[in-house]
């Protein structure tokens, strides 16, 4: 009996030299090994000509939201869904000058937007 407590006890020491309890780890060193899962309510959803596009920064897809119809549409398929400009304007019977124009334009309110709420806090 004594020879098997002491192998547990050897067993147990052996163990401990590579085992961490979580409670021993930062926050950095715990993102690591963690994992969280997504659902589809996690993100904000936008519909663009037939293709549907998830945002899940809350604060872009407000400022996505403020912006027209046109300039929205125009953002999410140049960046979410990396259009050229030519082909969003054929897909968006425009010219190309105007989807140019309407992104640079989309871009300033963006950009605008966001300054203007993270100031806020």
């Amino acid at each position: 009996m004594r020879n098997y407590a002491r192998d547990l006890y050897e067993q147990n020491n052996r163990r401990n030299e590579y085992l961490v309890s979580l409670e021993s780890l930062s926050l950095a060193e715990l993102s690591k090994i963690s994992f969280f899962d997504l659902y589809d309510s996690d993100y904000l959803w936008f519909v663009v000509k037939g293709y549907e596009i998830k945002i899940r920064d809350i604060w872009l897809a407000q400022a996505i939201g403020a912006l027209t119809q046109p300039k929205q549409d125009i953002i999410l398929l140049s960046y979410f869904l990396e259009m050229k400009s030519k082909d969003i304007a054929i897909l968006m019977n425009l010219a190309e000058s105007t989807v140019h124009y309407h992104k640079k334009r989309a871009l300033k309110e963006l950009r605008k937007f966001i300054e203007e709420h993270t100031n806020e806090e």
